[in-house]
């Protein structure tokens, strides 16, 4: 899920049939359903000022990135490439979209203006990189990546340079996300047998495990 202003949670249910993207009113029980189409559409982020969600959908036969305004209307397809485009991210000023394609054969981490123009590749590794999420002051980008044989958590400059190992573990640690202040990240690992939720600080110091469950974390 992901917030839209302060009030409204944005999220994927296939409650109909296929994975559609909902908003919820936090504030009272008002439910919208935004997109409805044949396809699974997925991933939803939201733009920094609420006026747009990016999201990715297999309705045109493979995954690409869209965006549609915060009401659902006005879907609009950002990329056009035979390889997978997905879970893109919004950078803090709403001018570019972060995301992860394979279109070069496997998985990097490429950004892109707001309109789907100018796709410039980020990493280039054997190995995939995957779920980039922007830092609030717009200067890092997360991600993680198995170049070291498991799913660890990495950071790199917002122009590719300098990639950054943050955690060394045995488990997969997977699908990082900053907090509002850029002090610390969260994360998914099942570095204790099943998927949990982690936060570390921004440096990777001070993993502190937030969820204890059996359940799986998505």
């Amino acid at each position: 899920p992901d917030l839209l202003l302060v009030t409204d949670l944005v999220y994927v249910s296939d409650r109909d049939g296929n994975d559609e993207l909902y908003k919820q009113d936090l504030e009272m029980p008002t439910e919208v359903r935004l997109t409805n189409d044949a396809g699974s559409d997925t991933d939803p982020h939201v733009a920094p000022d609420g006026s747009k969600i990016a999201f990715s959908t297999n309705r045109d036969g493979n995954y690409e990135v869209y965006t549609i305004n915060s009401d659902g209307s006005s879907p609009t397809r950002l990329t056009t490439d035979a390889g997978t485009d997905a879970f893109a991210a919004w950078s803090p000023t709403g001018k570019q979209l972060v995301f992860q394609t394979n279109r070069d054969g496997n998985d990097e981490i490429y950004v892109m203006d707001a309109d789907g123009t100018n796709p410039v590749n980020l990493t280039s590794h054997a190995n995939g990189d995957l779920h980039p999420r922007w830092s609030p002051d717009g200067t890092k980008v997360v991600f993680h990546t198995d170049r070291d044989g498991n799913n660890e958590i990495y950071v790199m400059d917002a122009n590719g340079a300098n990639p950054t190992r943050l955690t060394t573990d045995a488990g997969s640690d997977r699908e990082p996300d900053w907090s509002p202040d850029g002090t610390k990240i969260s994360f998914v690992t099942n570095r204790d047998g099943n998927d949990e939720i982690y936060v570390m600080d921004a440096d990777g110091t001070n993993p502190t495990r937030m969820t204890t469950d059996d359940g799986r974390r998505r």
